[in-house]
Order: C-alpha cells, then structure tokens, then sequence
C-alpha cells in the first residue's frame, strides 16, 4: 500500500467532522464554479463533492434523532416530524 491508500484508507475510517465537511464542500463548489480545472479534476472534485454532502446527510439525520430522543423523555412532549415548509 503506498502512501496515498493508506491516507485515503485511514481518512476513510475516521468520520469528518460536519463543520470540516460543510467547508471542504464549499472549496469544491468554488473550485468547480472557477471553470479552471480539467475535465478529470473537475470529475474528482464532483465526487468528493457528492461524498461530502453524503456524510452532512447522515450526521443532520443523526443530530435529528437525537433531538427526537431528547424531547420524546421530556415529560409532556411529544415528538412530531419536522416540516421546514411549516417552520418559517
């Protein structure tokens, strides 16, 4: 295994931090918005890009059940779903 698998293997079993994640996506999106990157780059930085938001997806579902689980044992509340249509 040469240098590069094992910091993509070993990046790959520790989870990104959300905040670190939700930066790294915006310096892909200012990079594929620039138009200066090849095609191949551009490629790659898509899908880092697509992993990313994969990784914010599951951590905001986390952080939402845990909040569930914190209002379902308070006493008299109840959980409900939560609706950002209705929220505003």
């Amino acid at each position: 295994m040469n240098d590069e698998e094992e910091s993509t293997s070993s990046t790959a079993a520790r989870p990104v931090p959300f905040e670190a994640a939700i930066a790294e996506l915006e310096q892909v999106v200012k990079g594929l918005e620039s138009g200066d990157l090849s095609l191949d780059d551009a490629i790659d930085k898509f899908q880092r890009g697509m992993h990313l938001v994969k990784v914010c997806r599951e951590q905001l579902q986390v952080a939402e059940q845990k909040v569930e689980l914190v209002l379902s044992s308070e006493r008299g509340l109840q959980t409900r779903d939560f609706d950002l249509e209705n929220e505003a």
